[in-house]
This record gives structure tokens, sequence and C-alpha cells, in this order.
């Protein structure tokens, strides 16, 4: 199991490296920052907001048959990102600050437009809560609707009292990446 994880990390570690050196060189040769353009444009300063994870996951599946879908060269980028990122969340290992270089190098790969289009569905835990039902993993509850004037915190805090793991992946959390991948796997191939 430790070798495992071991590889794992080996792994998340080589495509941190292999893809900031690409984004410091570009950086390097155009004179400016290495801040991805679409950074800072997803948020969860809003009520009920999805961490930027989810954001992005239920954002993608939602710009399908949209002028900003994404493209199979993108999907091609993506496709180990997300597999990366699997591999990080259901291991519970993963430090917070991998799982945002993921997400940021994930984020470098959109275009501003889709970022925008993401950022504009203003997707909250509802949102994700009515996918779930949509595809079948969860049928309707009034359980969301009874913390929905918590705050995240207060939501997280309750989630604990509960017994329910935060910052590891949930079986649902699994099944939307898992469909991402999915659907990324067959743009690109």
């Amino acid at each position: 199991m430790k070798s495992l994880v071991a590889c794992i990390t080996l792994l998340v570690i080589l495509v941190l490296a292999a893809c900031s050196g690409t984004t410091a060189t570009q950086a390097g040769n155009s004179g400016e920052s290495a801040v991805p353009a679409s950074a800072g444009v997803l948020t969860e300063a809003y009520d009920d907001a999805l961490v930027i994870r989810n954001q992005l996951l239920l954002g993608t599946l939602r710009l399908e048959g949209t002028p900003e879908a994404i493209t199979p060269e993108q999907a091609a980028q993506l496709v180990p990102l997300w597999q990366a990122m699997k591999s990080l969340t259901t291991s519970g290992t993963a430090a917070d600050e991998e799982i945002v270089a993921l997400q940021d190098q994930i984020i470098d790969i959109l275009t501003p437009e889709q970022a925008q289009a993401i950022a504009a569905m203003r997707l909250t835990q509802a949102d994700l809560q009515a996918y779930y039902v949509e595809i079948g993993a969860s049928t309707p509850s009034t359980s969301s609707a009874d913390t929905a004037d918590l705050s995240k915190e207060d939501r997280q805090a309750t989630k604990v009292a509960l017994g329910t793991p935060v910052g590891v992946s949930s079986g649902k959390s699994a099944i939307l990446l898992d469909n991402v991948i999915e659907l990324l796997k067959d743009k690109a191939a």
C-alpha cells in the first residue's frame, strides 16, 4: 500500500514539475508572471457555493452542448490531471497545496471564456444534489435544506458531528469525478 501511495505521489510530482516548467518557460519568454489567465475567476464567495474543485467538475459537465464545451485537445490534457486529483483525494493523505496546484493546472487549461461560463453558473450544493438526483445517485431529500442557512464552516462542522468525513472524496464525489474523467476520455479518443 505504501508503495502505491509513493508511486502516485511521484506521478503527481512529475506531472506538476512538467506542467510548471512549461508555464515558467512561457512566462519567462513573454516577461509576464506565470499566473493562469483564468485564475481568480472561480470563487467560493457566495451563498452555498461549491468548492472550486466541484465547480470545475460540475461546470465541465454543464458546458457540454454549449460553445464553451471542452475540446478534444483540452480533454487529452485534462484526463491525467483529473486522474491525479482522484488519486490524491481518495488517498486521504494529500496536502491542500497538492490539490490546489492540480486545480490551478486544470483552470489554466480552460479558456477564459470557459472559466467565465463556469463562474457565471454560480454552482451551489443544491445544484450538485440536483445532479446526483438526475443521474440516480441520490434521491430527493430535505436534509440539504436543513443546513442551507448555515455557513460553509457550520456545514462542515455538522458533517464532522454526523461522522461524515470532510476533505476525503465521498462516494458521490467519486461518481462526479468518474463521470468527468469518462466524458473527457471519450472526447479525447
